[in-house]
Formats: C-alpha cells, sequence, structure tokens
C-alpha cells in the first residue's frame, strides 16, 4: 500500500465476506437503500440480511431492522410495494417475503463532501445498480466514484443552464 487510502476504498475488501455470508453480495442494497425503497421508508426500516430459500425456485426473505412498532405496521402495510422496489433493484422474483426486527437503525451516513449540496438518490442508486456485478473491490470502488463524479458533474452543468 504506502499511500493513504479512504476507508471507503477499504470497505468493500473488508466487509465482503461479512456481507455475502448474511445475503449481500455486496453492498450496493445497502448504500443505495434510500434510493431503493423511498425516504419514507428508509427513515424507518434498514436491510440486515436477504435469507435465501433451502428449496431451488423458493424467493427469498428480506431482513430488515424496524425503529418500532409503529414502522413495523407502517412496513406491514407498505409490503407489495416495498418488496416491488427491491425486486427491480436486486432481479425480478428474488424477494418474495419482508421479515421485520425491531430495533435502533443505524445512523445516516454523510453523503458529500462538506458544502457540497447532495446528489440524487436515484443518480446515486443507477451508479450503484450499474457497478453491482463487477468483482474486482478496486475496480468497483474506482467505477463507482467516476459514476458519481459524472452525476454530480451533470447535475452541476443541468443547474447551470
Amino acid at each position: 500500500m504506502g499511500r493513504p487510502t479512504t476507508i471507503g476504498a477499504l470497505l468493500p475488501r473488508a466487509a465482503g465476506a461479512a456481507l455475502a455470508k448474511r445475503g449481500f453480495a455486496g453492498a450496493a442494497v445497502i448504500n443505495a437503500w434510500p434510493a431503493i425503497v423511498g425516504e419514507e421508508l428508509a427513515a424507518v426500516a434498514a436491510p440486515l440480511e436477504v435469507k435465501f430459500a433451502l428449496r431451488r425456485g423458493d424467493k427469498a426473505t428480506l431482513v430488515l431492522q424496524v425503529a418500532s412498532g409503529a414502522a413495523a405496521t407502517l412496513l406491514q402495510m407498505k409490503a407489495p410495494l416495498l418488496i416491488e422496489r427491491v425486486n427491480g433493484f436486486l432481479g425480478a422474483g428474488t424477494v418474495g417475503r419482508i421479515e421485520a426486527r425491531q430495533g435502533p437503525l443505524p445512523k445516516p451516513r454523510r453523503r458529500t463532501q462538506p458544502g457540497q449540496p447532495p446528489l440524487r438518490l436515484e443518480d446515486e442508486a443507477r451508479v450503484m445498480q450499474a457497478t453491482a456485478q463487477v468483482a474486482s473491490a478496486e475496480i468497483k470502488d474506482a467505477l463507482q466514484r467516476l459514476g458519481l463524479a459524472i452525476a454530480r458533474r451533470s447535475r452541476d452543468q443541468g443547474e447551470a443552464a
């Protein structure tokens, strides 16, 4: 190594095995969670794992951490919409049901540098989805940074016009 490296560049390598063990092929679902399900649901639920069925052809179960009993009720009411959105990201028919576990949600992460306006969630989700299948963690991280920079530049040029 020998040179300074950001934590974001090291995270896929460090957390990749743990994420795969919990059902996530990569961190794309966690990173793009607000863009996948919308801000309302992301504020009350966070993905924990995807449990794949033992029998071939059965659909997976998405396990979510929810903030409260009221949040679990909201999640139950919006379950068909949530399943549709998650399957739109992971692939049609991947998730068939949702399981909720009550507990504290992780703190929201900072999305941008100080003084920089946030990137639209749709743009970030598009970049994360486009790079989800890249095998090399280093290449994937570089492509994600490039894609996010292009999206920011496109947004900034669109605002200036």
